[in-house]
């Protein structure tokens, strides 16, 4: 499917948003900061001009002020003269003075007469501690920046005034109270301008934003209906059934690719031709049904079988005869397959019949090995019955293997891989073997390269079993002077191969082309089942057994095992192999 290349200009207008919207929030953080600052700065004017102030009253006071000899502080005319030009100044709240009698206002602009100053808990602490202190304090019901600092050092008796945490009485302490209205007004007026600065530009910022993700929208709809529109002429172009749009008058308006292949058009195609002019295969595929209710029809165009519906496409506002749309599907292969299917399912039945005749046989075979062993073990040391009872139960033995071969042919199996280690396997091989190997002077050589192979263990060990004695009965009907059987392994692009080598006379290429089918074989007592079964467990496996043998030169089975990850992979390479075989 086609995809519309929009994503750079929805790009481009998210990065223009981000950087409005990042200048915005900036600008809100530098307001901050700036207010931040004003306010720290307009604390720092407060603490130096309360700090002047109360080093000139610090000064006047003494030069005007006495202790008498119970410690009390009084002032002269001096001082009260100071204090009425601090209050009409307007910016001293009060004056104050800490002593034995607790906080006293000397001054105070809003009434003229003592009153008392709310200080903060840990304020006379510190004053007590470090002689100095300043902060903000509360005065009736305003606000004042206080300073205060001690004015007379040393023991002052039993004042009463709060004490220190050693027990001490504190010394007199001088306050001076600033006030704050004025620089709080400026504070607020500065706050407001620049609020109203930030708001105004993250608002724009937001509207901006807004509008552009407006336009995002709409471009991406724009861009959506571009791209269902490819979409549409791509699926169109692109189905496997074919659409034929016929007009009024019998014009072909509309043919998609598939319809001309199907139809088999020749030239510039369908589109724009008349039916009238078509062959009459055509003409018959897409003439109107003769029920406006009928259904999918069958017709067959030059060897090819076709199912075809016909359907009207009326348009609104047009009284006219609307057009029509053929829908046409080819089924031919599906007719091919179902052919197969049908080959395949008699097939199943003449195995499941196989099967049944099998286990038929195998109930009576059991009672007569049983009473083959019975004969023998009474006719034992009595020649011939002797020899004729063992026989018949070696043959009965023999029969039932073949019975389990059938019927595991004739069974469908699904198998269980995983990674198997092959020197263990065929080493369990070779000891089934040993007495054989021994016994016929044959030496089993074992050369891997890879030393793991993805496959069913248990039927990997059968398959390896019977080539094995395939290759031993081989060369004991041989002359060869080497008698020799080899199984080695080697990586493929996309497996493991596995071999089975052996050294005796071969065979020919007709016999080499039909070893994989059941029931053949050139030995005097096999079954022909052997390759039959190593056959179906590579199919099982979703690999493929190949045989390379030269009468004279010995035979080689090679069983290719696909790299595979879960069985379903397995199952599903397997239905594969089956569908093409």
């Amino acid at each position: 499917m086609e995809v519309a290349d929009y994503k750079r200009e929805r790009s481009t207008l998210i990065i223009a948003v981000l950087t409005l919207v990042t200048v915005g929030l900036s600008l809100i953080v530098s307001t901050g900061q700036v207010l931040s600052q004003q306010e720290d700065a307009g604390m720092q004017h407060l603490i130096l001009a309360s700090r002047s102030v109360l080093q000139a009253v610090d000064s006047s006071l003494r030069r005007s002020m006495t202790i008498d000899e119970a410690g009390d502080a009084t002032f002269g005319s001096g001082a009260a003269e100071f204090f009425r030009e601090l209050e009409q100044s307007g910016e001293v709240l009060f004056v104050g003075l800490i002593d034995k009698h607790g906080g006293r206002v000397l001054t105070s602009r809003a009434s003229g007469e003592s009153g008392t100053i709310l200080f903060p808990p840990d304020a006379l602490r510190t004053l007590a501690q470090s002689g100095e202190w300043h902060g903000r304090v509360g005065f009736g019901v305003e606000s004042a920046y206080v300073y205060g600092k001690r004015i007379l050092p040393g023991n002052t008796g039993s004042m009463s005034i709060p004490r220190a945490e050693t027990g001490e009485p504190l010394p007199a302490f001088l306050v001076v109270g600033l006030d704050m209205a004025k620089h709080q007004a400026i504070y607020r007026k500065f706050r407001q301008n620049a609020l109203f600065q930030a708001a105004y530009i993250l608002g724009a910022a937001v509207l901006i934003w807004a509008l552009a993700m407006g336009l995002i929208k709409r471009r991406e709809m724009a861009g959506k209906a571009r791209q269902l529109e490819r979409f549409q002429v791509k699926l169109l172009d692109n189905l496997p059934d074919g659409l034929v749009t016929v007009g009024m008058n019998g014009t072909i308006m509309a043919a998609n690719p598939a319809a001309n292949g199907i139809l088999q058009a020749r030239g510039d195609g369908l589109a724009g031709k008349i039916l009238t002019d078509l062959p009459d295969e055509m003409r018959r595929c897409l003439a109107a049904p003769d029920s406006e209710t009928a259904g999918w029809r069958q017709e067959s165009v030059r060897g090819a079988h076709l199912e075809i519906l016909s359907v009207k496409m009326p348009e609104s506002g047009d009284a006219e005869e609307p057009s029509r749309l053929v829908i046409l599907r080819d089924r031919t292969q599906i007719r091919t397959l179902e052919k197969s299917l049908s080959d395949a399912e008699k097939l199943a039945a003449v195995g499941t019949l196989a099967a049944g005749v099998a286990h038929e046989i195998r109930n009576p075979l059991s009672a007569l090995r049983g009473f083959a062993q019975y004969f023998a073990k009474k006719f034992k040391e009595k020649q011939p019955e002797e020899v004729y009872a063992q026989t018949m139960v070696r043959e009965a033995d023999r029969l039932n293997r073949v019975i389990t071969d059938l019927l595991y042919l004739a069974r469908p199996r699904r198998v269980s891989p995983r990674l198997v280690p092959l020197r263990r396997l065929i080493s369990e091989v070779e000891d089934l073997v040993r007495f054989d190997l021994d016994e016929r002077k044959i030496s089993l050589v074992v050369s891997l390269g890879p030393e793991e192979v993805w496959a069913d263990e248990d039927t990997l060990k059968q398959a390896l079993l019977n080539l094995v004695l395939n290759s031993l009965d081989a060369l004991r009907e041989s002359n060869s002077p080497v008698r020799q059987v080899d199984v080695a392994s080697g990586m493929a692009k996309d497996g493991v191969w596995v071999f089975v080598r052996d050294t005796a006379g071969g065979m020919t290429k007709e016999q080499a082309e039909q070893a994989f089918e059941p029931f053949y074989t050139t030995k005097k007592k096999g079954t022909g089942l052997g390759l039959a079964l190593v056959h179906k467990t590579m199919r099982d496996h979703g690999g493929k057994a190949i045989i390379d043998s030269l009468q004279g030169q010995g035979t080689t089975v090679g069983l290719f095992f696909p790299e595979v990850d879960t069985t379903e992979d397995v199952q599903r390479t397997v239905d594969e192999t089956e569908r093409d075989a």
